[in-house]
């Protein structure tokens, strides 16, 4: 399922500049072009007078708290030198880093990333072993950001990771038992289920912590168009920190299957790992897990599609089933045969 081209709000020049005024960028606005994406953001490339470029993201269905947070991981990273993920621009007179648009909606400004979709980027032609190693690269040097003793960062269990917390505490599963749309849903035995398994899975104890992106899929990875080299990571609403190895199963399943026969590109996992290998490996405690993360990160986001087209947007009839792609995947990743590739692939690591 590619990104949808959508926009929930649309904002004149006027309101745009207003709302750049609260942040370090050099107005008057030269121009502004809207761009389109997901459910999160409404988001605009903004060109000042002097030639900046920047990107200011007025941020649907999440309150100024949450931005700030996400905004406070993305500059850190910053801070400490790495550049492959958009950096948030600060508020002036050091004020945060979110302004609230006209409405009340929180907003936020962007370093701009020049570059091309992944998936789309493979589409074209550039050989996808070739964009996975990069993006494994650049996973893992992300991973590799200091965060021990960082104050002020947000946490996995606070927010960020595709909602994983939610599924530990049980507040999914209730909304989903309670609403008259999904409580009798053929999904509800299967995520019952698979919530077992997650519980598990999340309760190891001794993984290496990082900066997660927290939904590092093929649309949010901006790459060079001609080479596949990774650009910089975008949409940064699932920021957190975190175990590391939710980022790298979550990658492993979004990025690693076939998008014709939905089943796993084992040449396309062997390309992510070496790249991630490269910078960063897995400990043993890690790898022996890996499958059953993989399993629980795309039960995160199978839940988050199930619960956005059946309960949040129900107006969007054709995406009612679009968790089911998903859903599909963490089966195949309970065929024995895939274990066995996947598990010995990684002992090859």
């Amino acid at each position: 399922m590619a990104k949808a081209d959508v926009a929930i709000s649309a904002h004149s020049d006027e309101e745009i500049s207003r709302m750049l005024s609260a942040f370090e960028f050099a107005l008057p606005l030269a121009s502004a072009t809207r761009l389109y994406g997901g459910y999160s953001g409404s988001n605009y490339r903004v060109q000042a007078a002097d030639g900046a470029v920047a990107v200011l993201k007025v941020c649907n269905s999440y309150s100024a708290e949450e931005v700030e947070a996400q905004a406070r991981v993305s500059a850190h990273l910053r801070r400490h030198g790495y550049a492959k993920a958009c950096a948030a621009l600060p508020c002036m007179r050091g004020a945060g880093f979110t302004a609230l648009a006209d409405d009340g909606t929180p907003c936020c400004v962007l370093s701009f990333v020049e570059g091309t979709a992944a998936d789309k980027v493979i589409g074209a032609g550039v050989e996808a072993r070739v964009v996975l190693r990069s993006i494994g690269e650049a996973l893992a040097q992300l991973h590799r950001v200091p965060v021990d003793g960082e104050a002020g960062l947000r946490p996995m269990e606070e927010g960020g990771a595709c909602d994983l917390r939610k599924h530990i505490s049980g507040e999914l599963l209730a909304l989903f038992e309670a609403s008259e749309h999904t409580k009798a849903h053929s999904f509800l035995p299967f995520y019952r289920r698979q919530r077992e398994l997650l519980l598990k899975a999340v309760s190891a104890r001794d993984i290496p912590t990082g900066v997660l992106h927290g939904d590092p899929f093929l649309d949010n990875i901006l790459c060079d168009p001609h080479t596949g080299e990774v650009r910089g990571f975008v949409d940064l609403e699932d920021v957190a920190v975190g175990p590391c190895l939710f980022d790298a199963a979550c990658c492993a399943c979004a990025c690693c299957f076939d998008a014709a026969t939905n089943t796993l590109d084992h040449p396309r996992l062997r390309a992510l790992l070496e790249g991630y290998y490269a910078h960063r490996r897995l400990s043993a405690a890690e790898a022996a897990i890996f499958i059953d993360w993989m399993k629980a990160t795309m039960l995160c986001n199978a839940s988050w599609r199930f619960r956005n087209f059946n309960i949040d947007h129900r107006e969007i009839e054709e995406c009612r089933d679009a968790h089911v792609e998903l859903q599909a995947r963490i089966l195949e990743l309970e065929n024995p045969e895939t274990i066995a590739k996947v598990q010995a692939l990684l002992d090859e690591m």
